[in-house]
């Protein structure tokens, strides 16, 4: 243990008589930790660390998987009844309702807009979840007729009620009825990565009939049971349901058994994944930077080195010695590179918007550090004992012949240095090359037609609980449409980029009926006269709505619905019927044609859309403005109060937020990627810099020579360069050749292109070669 002290001793000496050194290994472990420390962090959260319910690794989804239909995963009651009953490997079952996620509260507090989730019975017992306050839902409040009551989140309780336990057994009214609160749930739950403040039962939607698709599923497995048992199981008892519930079951749907955690990070999953790889290969850079600057220093020190051996050292002691000053250097990186990753963390979850925020936030903890310490562990390793073992490798007697000169300075050392250089520049070229084709990516999804036009426009979603909607719409819209600086104001039961929503089945007029269970679908939208105007949705064929289509039975069609129900033909006044299944059929009269909307992002494709004039209870306004439409909140809010001081209003965002937040992880991955390869090219240009700047302070009694026999300023320069780019040209093609194969794994993150797209490969290589000259 005192030789090992006294090793750490000498190293920290050592270090402090070459400051410029110890300060560019620290920065580069630092950069190289900090880096992979923070997206290790993040990926711990989303990925590893469980979720905040009990027997979290035995929760799985229910998915019934319609391939025809937008809202693939939703189930009906019928079918969610069948599995509760029928099935042999899950301990209890429950749902929770997409039909509701947001209730209006009133009272003398005032109004508000609160999230909020319908659920069944077994809900919370399922998840685990105990309240502080009161209890949860019954059994008998679980069924039609049952009493209303609700349980509320813990910071509604603190925020609204002041954390009065006389809350229990109160009164609150949510959407103009009165619900009685009987439990208060723990601070910090939440089910959704956005928090609900309030939770009823799901008995008044639970009598829905077959095909009424707005259940999502959740199980607890048996002890024991696999998700390939689970799956199979489910697979057998739902076979019976095509013949029983022909209006939900047929040949293109199946049932899915999935963990739920997917339902947290199957959007962030892939690119956390490429995150963690590129993270990875920063840390490698590092690792050979530190490594070949190692190499370098220790050349300089061939003296000291020959004379310790001399004098009785072993190489296993020498080598013992230069890993104790790796060790001291990792020490003060590592610590360096955990300060980057504390503000790191900080900064990766505030650019991420609310929604794609972690289930379970632990930031960095005793599984952040451990892996911090291995990490470091593995840098002593890989950046001090191939230096080491290369430094002490060395004839004794040949070195001492040597006198002046030092053995370490031989063709093979620099070759071996070379070597270095050039994994750290194909490392490099690796990382650069991934991070412009995700780059490319997003720049082409960024230039995506959406099929409407977001600048300069506000929404704002309302939902009314009183009677006079049309009369209380009508009046708003026509109060903002007067406001000097609002060009058009319409409204829509369902925004663009909402989700997929409302589906409904269609007959065609003149067609023969289609098989039961065979049905063809389009998404239902409800809007005003102005709405096309307000977010300039094109008019292809045909016209828009007018004023005198009210309480007609007209309709205006997506681009989409046109050519795949009508191919070939002029879909104006063909008629078409909503929900038409053994009802008579109310036929509607299509007028227009506009351009498709992508309703469920820019890289899924647009849906079949039908759209009438009409008003609901649920209404988003879109109004477009003629600047800064963040400059018309005061006026909105204003005329919604004046028209109805008791509206709550949910949510005002400018619609190019909406539109930023949709691509958010694409943006995110492509920021970090382009950080990481700067910095991977950094770190390959300063090892680069460094061999060559040591190669010509060792030649210059050589260069000396050359030039007093006559060779010119610029054949030494020559000279030089050549030897630069010869490891630099090596570096590219080992890089572009290893990222054909890295790059195939970005297909996934990729949009408009391809993962070997030859102008990417082209620029990044030409880009390299004018940073190495």
């Amino acid at each position: 243990m005192e030789s090992l002290l006294q090793d750490f001793r000498y190293a920290l000496r050592i270090l402090r008589k070459s400051p410029g050194f110890t300060a560019v290994a620290v920065l580069t472990l630092a950069l190289g930790i900090g880096v992979t420390t923070t997206i290790f962090t993040a990926a711990n959260d989303f990925l590893l660390r469980p979720l905040p319910f009990a027997n979290s690794d035995r929760l799985v989804m229910v998915k019934h998987y319609d391939r025809t239909l937008a809202q693939s995963g939703w189930t009906d009651p019928p079918t969610f009844k069948h599995w509760r009953e029928q099935n042999h490997v899950f301990e209890d079952m429950a749902v929770w309702s997409e039909a509701t996620n947001q209730f209006n509260l009133t009272g003398v507090e005032g109004p508000e807009r609160v999230p909020a989730r319908q659920v069944s019975s077994a809900f919370f017992h399922l998840l685990g979840v105990r309240p502080i306050l009161g209890r949860t839902f019954s059994a008998e409040e679980d069924r039609p007729g049952g009493n209303r009551v609700a349980v509320i989140s813990h910071s509604l309780w603190e925020t609204r009620y002041g954390e009065n336990s006389s809350i229990l057994g109160k009164a609150i009214i949510l959407d103009g009825k009165d619900y009685t609160v009987i439990g208060v749930l723990p601070a910090g739950f939440r089910f959704s990565t956005t928090s609900e403040e309030v939770w009823t039962p799901l008995a008044e939607l639970f009598d829905g009939g077959s095909g009424s698709f707005y259940l999502n599923a959740i199980a607890s497995l048996k002890p024991g049971v696999t998700l390939a048992q689970a799956q199979a199981d489910m697979d057998v008892i739902t076979a019976p349901l095509a013949q029983q519930l022909p209006d939900s079951w047929n040949g293109d749907q199946k049932v899915a058994v999935e963990s739920l955690r997917h339902r947290y990070v199957r959007d962030l999953r892939p690119a956390l994944l490429t995150l963690l790889v590129a993270a990875a290969l920063v840390l490698l850079i590092a690792c050979v930077n530190l490594a070949n600057l190692q190499v370098v220093r220790a050349t300089n020190r061939y003296k000291e080195i020959a004379m310790r051996r001399a004098l009785g050292a072993s190489r296993a002691r020498i080598i013992r010695q230069m890993l104790s000053e790796s060790s001291v250097l990792a020490l003060l990186g590592g610590s360096a590179g955990l300060l980057i990753a504390f503000a790191s963390v900080r900064a990766f979850y505030a650019a991420l918007p609310a929604g794609w925020q972690p289930i379970s936030r632990g930031g960095i903890d005793a599984a952040v550090l451990a892996f911090a310490l291995v990490t470091l562990l593995l840098t002593v390793f890989l950046s001090g004992m191939v230096p080491a073992w290369s430094a002490t490798g060395f004839d004794l007697n040949e070195g001492l012949k040597e006198g002046l000169r030092s053995p370490l300075a031989s063709i093979s050392r620099r070759s071996f240095r070379a070597v270095l250089v050039v994994g750290e520049i194909a490392l490099a070229a690796m990382l650069l090359m991934g991070a412009a084709l995700v780059i490319k990516g997003f720049v082409r999804l960024s230039a995506v037609n959406l099929g409407f036009d977001s600048e300069n426009v506000l929404t704002i979603d309302l939902s009314r609980t009183k009677t006079g909607t049309v009369t209380f719409y009508k009046d708003v819209l026509e109060r903002l449409s007067a406001l000097p600086q609002v060009q058009a104001a319409g409204a829509v039961n369902f925004r663009p980029l909402s989700g997929p929503a409302w589906d409904q089945d269609i007959t065609i007029e003149g067609r023969p009926p289609l098989p039961q269970g065979n049905l063809i679908w389009a998404a239902h939208r409800e809007v005003s006269l102005g709405y096309f105007r307000a977010i300039r949705i094109p008019l292809l064929n045909g016209r828009s709505f007018a004023a005198t289509d009210q309480d007609k039975s007209v309709a205006v069609i997506s681009e989409t619905m046109a050519r795949r129900y009508w191919p070939g033909e002029n879909p104006l006044g063909k008629r078409f019927g909503v929900n038409c299944s053994g009802t008579p059929c109310q036929w509607n009269s299509i007028v227009g044609v506009v351009a498709d909307v992508k309703e469920l992002g820019a890289t899924a494709e647009p849906v079949s859309a039908m759209y009438f004039l009409g008003t609901m209870r649920e209404m988003t306004l879109v109004v477009r403005a003629a600047q800064d439409p963040t400059n018309l909140i005061a006026d909105v809010r204003g005329i919604i109060r004046s028209v109805d001081p008791d509206q709550p209003i949910a949510d005002i965002r400018t619609l190019e937020n909406i539109v930023s937040e949709s691509d958010a992880p694409q943006r995110l991955t492509m920021l970090i990627a382009g950080l990481f390869a700067a910095l991977a090219l950094l770190l390959a240009m300063i090892g680069l810099y460094g061999v060559i700047a040591y190669s010509v302070a060792q030649r210059n009694h050589e260069f000396g020579i050359r030039m007093a026999l006559g060779a010119a300023r610029g054949d030494i320069l020559h000279l030089i360069v050549t030897q630069g780019f010869r490891l630099a040209l090596a570096g590219i093609i080992v890089g572009m050749a290893g990222a054909l194969a890295l790059t195939r794994v970005l297909a996934s993150l990729l949009f408009g292109i391809t993962p070997t797209d030859p102008i990417t490969f082209g620029a990044v290589a030409i880009l390299l070669v004018g940073l190495v000259l």
